[in-house]
């Protein structure tokens, strides 16, 4: 498809980077983004931009830079990476419930932009059973379908690009 090809990629590109802008300047590349998928799927400016991204199965843009940054997180757990990078992340240890589930220690930071709060925050979200994985095509693949599954029956689902804020998956109850 068009869109994926030749829009995704501008939307992608070094997001991780400018996930730290405004809320502003990111509320403004939403917008575009909304914009981009209503016009690839030629439906009405007033269409549901969940019921776009679903048909496009493409994660709303604040969705795509957690789920590039739990990528990163990804290779860097797994030693996918320099050294210079694994070196700034460190797991939880002691009796806590979250040394348990292999949990980074977060760091105290002033302006909660820099890569390793947000890092650490990112992979702490992500669910213990995707952490395992042998792969991470395989990891991005699982991790992006459950977070499209889950903000489309998350009644309460609400975009926010706050910087410090990721989503956490709603478990839908099998039955």
């Amino acid at each position: 498809m068009f869109a994926n090809a030749l829009m995704l990629p501008q939307f992608d590109y070094l997001d991780t980077i400018y996930s730290r802008a405004s809320r502003t300047k990111l509320a403004e590349l939403d917008i575009i983004y909304k914009k981009v998928a209503k016009i690839a799927l030629d439906v009405p400016r007033t269409e549901s931009s969940l019921n776009v991204y679903k048909d496009m199965k493409w994660l709303p843009l604040h969705l795509r830079r957690q789920l590039h940054l739990a990528n990163y997180m990804f290779r860097i757990i797994h030693d996918n990476c320099p050294t210079n990078f694994s070196n700034k992340f460190s797991y939880i240890s002691g009796g806590s419930r979250s040394s348990d589930m292999c949990n980074l220690y977060v760091n105290r930071s002033a302006s909660h932009k820099n890569f390793q709060y947000l890092g650490s925050k990112c992979w702490n979200n992500v669910p213990v059973d995707l952490r395992n994985l042998s792969d991470v095509t395989c990891f991005s693949n699982t991790y992006k379908k459950q977070l499209l599954a889950s903000i489309l029956t998350d009644e309460s689902y609400v975009t926010d690009n706050s910087i410090e804020k990721f989503y956490t998956i709603t478990i839908i109850p099998s039955n």
